[in-house]
């Protein structure tokens, strides 16, 4: 016992030497940036890269790399090294792939160098959860044995699971496909015989593949997006509750009676299984680090009559003791999901350089 107490010990001990030495080397590199940062500023640039050597090997954090190397890519301009400024701006995007210059805070030959290069993402992966509920539009009212019916169609909560991928075409655009497993709801109450009350609750479960055009407004931590697209939607599988419930409410003193009768039953046989969807949503994304969570709402435009045509006729002949018909009814879907984000940066030098956007950015820092 006493062993694994001082093993144990040793491992914590370690753990905090290590912890310590390299807080102590970002320390002594935070000063060697600092006396780097001085060299500059006073016109000395030759000793510069021997300088920051040590600490780019081995001890900057990811923002003391952002910075170095920025220091590095400005001292070799100004030393007619144009290779090894482009080195040195892409080891700045890769220590901050969203880094962008400013006309009004560096160089402007900064300002040109970087406007060769790009870190945007052109894939980005999410996942995400949430839930939904599922309004039903009928097409066509299906009375069974040609009796009056009055049938009320009420909302339920479901959920669903998903992820995808991002095409980015620019910053702004993308093509965006997903993969989404959801579980939906919807309850039907029909009354009959102008007393008689017969309710059936349904679950399906979905497999969905959307895929959809998005626009994103790439403005600070808080990025809000919108898009619209296609859906083709799998029913995997609907299960019914029905519940008959005899009623007698023509006398001053209404009574419900006893005999009621609960059938749960499988209901693919009258469901088509392949349907469509047009899609609209949107969203807003939030920046942590380099990655992003978000939230994101959608809606479903059923395109397909979800009931096989020949059904309506044939289903009082399945379930004779109900009377049951369904309507011919087209499904709809109301989600909220939440998620996170995750891009694939890709720090590169571009075929054409962007050098048009510099003059618009010296206008506007002067106005």
């Amino acid at each position: 016992m006493g062993f694994f107490k001082f093993i144990v010990g040793l491992i914590i001990l370690s753990g905090l030497s290590i912890h310590v030495s390299a807080q102590e080397e970002r320390t002594d590199c935070e000063q060697m940036l600092a006396i780097a940062s001085e060299e500059f500023n006073s016109g000395r640039f030759y000793g510069i890269p021997a300088l920051l050597k040590p600490c780019v090997d081995r001890g900057f954090s990811r923002e003391q790399k952002q910075r170095a190397f920025l220091l590095l890519a400005q001292t070799y301009l100004l030393l007619d090294d144009p290779i090894s400024a482009e080195n040195s701006y892409l080891e700045v995007l890769r220590a901050n792939p969203e880094f962008e210059t400013d006309t009004a805070l560096h160089p402007i030959d900064l300002v040109y160098l970087s406007k060769k290069f790009t870190a945007d993402p052109i894939f980005a992966v999410f996942a995400k959860v949430g839930g939904n509920t599922s309004p039903v539009r009928v097409i066509q009212t299906v009375s069974p044995s040609g009796q009056p019916v009055n049938n009320n169609y009420g909302l339920r909560a479901g959920f669903q699971v998903g992820g995808g991928v991002d095409y980015n075409f620019t910053r702004f655009l993308a093509i965006s496909a997903e993969a989404e497993f959801g579980f939906t709801s919807y309850k039907k109450t029909q009354t009959r015989f102008s007393d008689d009350l017969l309710e059936l609750t349904a679950n399906q479960s979905w497999a969905t593949i959307p895929v959809y055009a998005k626009y994103t407004f790439v403005k600070g931590n808080f990025r809000p997006y919108g898009y619209g697209g296609f859906a083709i939607q799998f029913l995997n599988s609907e299960n019914g509750k029905f519940i008959s419930q005899k009623r007698d409410l023509s006398d001053l003193n209404p009574v419900i009676l006893p005999e009621s009768e609960t059938t749960n039953r499988s209901l693919m046989e009258f469901r088509n299984t392949f349907n469509r969807s047009f899609l609209i949503g949107g969203g807003v994304r939030y920046k942590k680090g380099l990655d992003y969570f978000f939230v994101d709402v959608r809606y479903y435009f059923g395109l397909s009559n979800i009931v096989v045509p020949t059904s309506s006729a044939d289903y009082t002949g399945v379930l004779p003791e109900l009377g049951h018909a369904d309507d011919m009814f087209r499904i709809d879907n109301l989600s909220l999901s939440i998620g996170y984000y995750h891009p694939f940066y890709n720090p590169r030098k571009l075929k054409h350089a962007k050098t048009k956007t510099v003059l618009k950015g010296i206008n506007k820092s002067s106005k």
